[in-house]
C-alpha cells in the first residue's frame, strides 16, 4: 500500500508541476508564439512522464533526514529524467524540435519535484522548494530562452517604389504585431524615413509590416521591385537596422557591415503558373516563423 501511495503522490506532483508551469507561462504570455498546440502537447505528454516519475519514486529510497548528498541525488535524478524524456519524445515522436526548450522548462522542475517528494516525503521544506522551482521555471524561462536563442523584437517591412508597375501590388499579412492603426502608421513612417536617410529620394509604399518576438529591437527593410525568380535567405539584423534592395536576381545590403544572425528572412520564388510576386518566411526566433506572400493583384486572396 505504501508503494502504491508513493507512486500516486510522485506521479500527481510531477504532472501538476508540469501542467502548472505550462499553463502559467502560456497565459502570462511568456512563451514565444503563444502556440496553443504546444500547450496541449506538453500537457498531453506530461501524463506518461508523470507515470515514469511514479515508477522511479517507488524504487527511490525514502530518507528520514534531508542530507545534502540525498538532496543532490534527488535533484540530479529528476534533472536526468527530464532531459532523457524530452530527448526520447523528440527522437521518436515529435518532429518539431523548437518545442524541446519549452518542454525542458516544464519537465526538469517536474522531475526534481517528484523525486524530492519521493525521497523526503510531504515536508514543508520540500513543498517550499517545489514552489520556488515553479516560479523560477515560469519567470526565468523567457530571459534564458531570449539569451540562448538571440531572441529580439524584429520588425520586417517589405516596401516597393511608387510607380505604375507596382500600383497593383499588395501583401498578406499587410500588418501584424501592432495594437492600433496609429502605431502601425508610425512604424511605416519610420521605415520610409530610414530609407530616405540612405539617400533614396523616390517615393516608397509599405506592402507588409510585421513585428514579432521580444527583446532588443531590430529592423529589416526589404525593397522589392519585380517578381522573385530565385530563392534567397536574407540574414536577420542583430539588434540593428538593415536594408536589402532587390537588384535583378541579386540583393544589395545596406549598410554592408551591419551585424546579422544566422537565421534570416527567406524569400521564395513562386511557380510559373502562380501570379504572386514572392512568398516569404520570417524567422523571428529559432523554430518560430511567420509566413506570407506578395501578390500582383490586390483582389487576390491569400493562399
Amino acid at each position: 500500500m505504501k508503494l502504491l501511495s508513493r507512486f500516486a503522490v510522485a506521479a500527481l506532483i510531477g504532472f501538476s508541476v508540469s501542467a502548472l508551469i505550462a499553463l502559467a507561462s502560456y497565459f502570462l504570455g511568456l512563451w514565444p508564439g503563444r502556440d496553443s498546440t504546444l500547450l496541449r502537447t506538453i500537457v498531453y505528454y506530461s501524463c506518461p512522464f508523470a507515470l515514469l516519475l511514479g515508477v522511479v519514486a517507488v524504487v527511490l529510497p525514502r530518507r528520514s533526514t534531508m542530507q545534502k548528498s540525498s538532496l543532490l541525488v534527488a535533484v540530479v535524478l529528476g534533472t536526468i529524467l527530464g532531459f532523457a524524456s524530452t530527448y526520447y519524445v523528440f527522437r521518436f515522436s515529435l518532429p518539431i524540435h523548437r518545442w524541446a526548450f519549452l518542454m525542458l522548462s516544464c519537465w526538469v522542475p517536474s522531475g526534481i519535484s517528484a523525486m524530492l517528494v519521493a525521497a523526503f516525503g510531504k515536508r514543508l521544506s520540500v513543498f517550499t522548494g517545489i514552489a520556488g522551482l515553479c516560479l523560477a521555471a515560469i519567470f526565468l524561462h523567457e530571459p534564458i530562452f531570449n539569451a540562448y536563442a538571440h531572441n529580439q523584437q524584429l520588425t520586417v517591412a517589405f516596401i516597393t517604389p511608387v510607380d505604375a508597375s507596382t500600383a497593383q501590388l499588395a501583401a498578406n499579412p499587410d500588418a501584424l504585431g501592432f495594437v492600433t492603426d496609429a502605431e502601425t502608421q508610425t512604424a511605416k513612417d519610420e521605415v520610409i524615413q530610414h530609407i530616405r536617410a540612405l539617400g533614396y529620394g523616390e517615393e516608397f509604399r509599405v506592402l507588409s509590416l510585421t513585428k514579432q518576438g521580444k527583446g532588443k529591437k531590430a529592423l529589416a527593410i526589404v525593397v522589392v521591385r519585380t517578381r522573385i525568380n530565385q530563392d534567397v535567405v536574407l540574414p536577420e539584423p542583430d539588434s540593428s537596422t538593415v536594408v536589402y534592395l532587390q537588384q535583378s536576381d541579386k540583393w544589395e545590403k545596406k549598410p554592408p557591415e551591419v551585424p546579422t544572425l544566422r537565421r534570416g528572412i527567406k524569400i521564395m520564388a513562386p511557380s510559373e503558373t502562380d501570379d504572386s510576386l514572392a512568398y516569404f518566411t520570417i524567422w523571428y526566433a529559432p523554430g518560430f516563423g511567420l509566413q506570407g506572400r506578395i501578390m500582383e493583384k490586390v483582389s487576390d486572396l491569400p493562399r
